[in-house]
């Protein structure tokens, strides 16, 4: 038995040496019997530069309060999620990786002036039909100790295999929705939406910045951010919620290539919310989701 992993950072890392070890690194997998071993990140301490935290409201449409967007912490421990996944007994290849579900907890509002501390932590993994899904997990808590939020992302790396053909119809995107939309705002995603969002938050994944980067992945045009999808959605339903504790969950589903025009349909439930990111006719649905006050 292995024991953990520790990185323990007294600043961020720097990203742009992590990019450079995910592009070098040309294969990765698992052998038979073999595990993602435990690597856990840690920062003691480290404040939100304001600055910053403007640029990023901007780009993903959160209103300027006191407390910090509910999304906003993924960025600030992102350098430690890179780290952690270019380490180099982290046996998966980086650029590939896709995300397909992310959770969020907030157990209270977080003031943009706090001092936080941030824990990053890989571990193990599940064979699924489409490959292999492991959870990174991100926690930060306050200066006494206490979780104040945590993170939850799932991601794939997906094992060759022939597409699939998917017919899809209204009537099919309508019952899979498993609720009944009461509201719906049309979005306007820009073609440099990939860039914006990487200038406020870091993730400079060629699949999201430009369609020849995007090309080299298999993509036929670039694709927006998955955590831009989640934090502007966010930022639109953020009226609609009552209290500072709750659980924000997305599953991704189909990519939103650029530009694009889709439509967020959202309904009130016994517990918050449910909301998804579908295209123009219905058809194609990019993200499903659900608020639940904790």
């Amino acid at each position: 038995m292995t024991s953990d992993i520790r990185l323990d950072y007294d600043q961020l890392p720097p990203v742009v040496p992590a990019y450079v070890r995910a592009a070098v690194t040309l294969s990765g997998g698992l052998s038979d019997g073999e595990t993602i071993p435990n690597i856990v990140a840690r920062l003691p301490g480290m404040e939100v530069r304001a600055e910053a935290l403007a640029r990023y409201r901007r780009v993903c449409g959160f209103d300027h309060t006191e407390h910090l967007p509910v999304t906003y912490p993924h960025v600030l421990a992102f350098p430690m999620h890179m780290a952690v996944m270019t380490h180099r007994r982290f046996p998966l290849k980086l650029l590939g990786l896709i995300h397909v579900r992310n959770v969020i907890n907030q157990y209270r509002a977080i003031h943009a002036e706090e001092t936080l501390q941030l824990e990053v932590a890989v571990g193990g993994h599940r064979d699924v039909d489409k490959g292999i899904e492991f959870d990174l997990i991100t926690r930060v808590r306050d200066t006494a100790g206490d979780i104040i939020w945590d993170e939850t992302g799932t991601m794939l790396s997906r094992r060759k295999t022939k597409r699939s053909s998917e017919g899809s119809s209204s009537r099919k995107a309508a019952e899979t929705l498993g609720f009944e939309p009461s509201t719906e705002s049309d979005w306007q995603v820009p073609e440099n939406i990939g860039r914006r969002y990487a200038g406020a938050a870091g993730d400079y994944n060629p699949i999201h910045l430009s369609p020849i980067t995007a090309k080299v992945f298999g993509f036929p045009r670039h694709i927006a951010t998955g955590m831009w999808l989640k934090a502007h959605a966010a930022a639109e339903l953020a009226p609609e919620l009552s209290g500072d504790a709750y659980r924000l969950s997305v599953a991704f589903r189909k990519p939103v290539f650029l530009p694009s025009r889709p439509r967020l349909l959202y309904a009130h439930a016994d517990s918050g919310l449910d909301f998804a990111l579908v295209d123009q006719t219905g058809d194609v649905q990019h993200l499903l989701g659900s608020v639940s006050h904790l």
